[in-house]
């Protein structure tokens, strides 16, 4: 993967806030109770830290190493930023800011998943970023 080509199709669209509140995502977060999109949001918190754990123990490190370089981590921070807000949006119980924040996030999931798909050498990477 290039580093400008993750930017270009990745990271840009993502800091520019193009949100797509006609997709998939915006419907079924429209449909979620306050209570369900608190449940999402605590879980996809607590899967990035599962896959930081795991990306940082020797033998996930070792099996990564000849392809991640910094690209991983790239993806990572990203996927960190996403959910950056959730913690405050959960302690303030506000349903639409929370749907927004989830929104962004499974918008971002999914455009880095297509990143992957068209542009990274190794595939398995991929696998990563499905449990997030």
């Amino acid at each position: 993967m290039s580093f400008h080509t993750f930017v270009e199709h990745v990271r840009d669209p993502y800091f520019r806030g193009e949100l797509d509140h006609t997709a998939d995502f915006a419907n079924m977060l429209d449909e979620c109770s306050a209570e369900e999109l608190g449940k999402r949001a605590q879980q996809h918190v607590t899967n990035l830290l599962a896959a930081q754990r795991e990306l940082f123990s020797i033998k996930m490190y070792a099996a990564l190493e000849e392809y991640l370089h910094n690209d991983i981590f790239l993806l990572l921070n990203l996927i960190a930023d996403a959910l950056h807000n959730m913690p405050h949006q959960l302690t303030n119980s506000n349903k639409e800011d929370l749907k927004v924040e989830l929104l962004r996030f499974y918008q971002l999931k999914e455009s880095i998943l297509r990143y992957i798909s068209e542009f990274a050498e190794n595939k398995n990477v991929k696998i990563i970023f499905e449990g997030l």
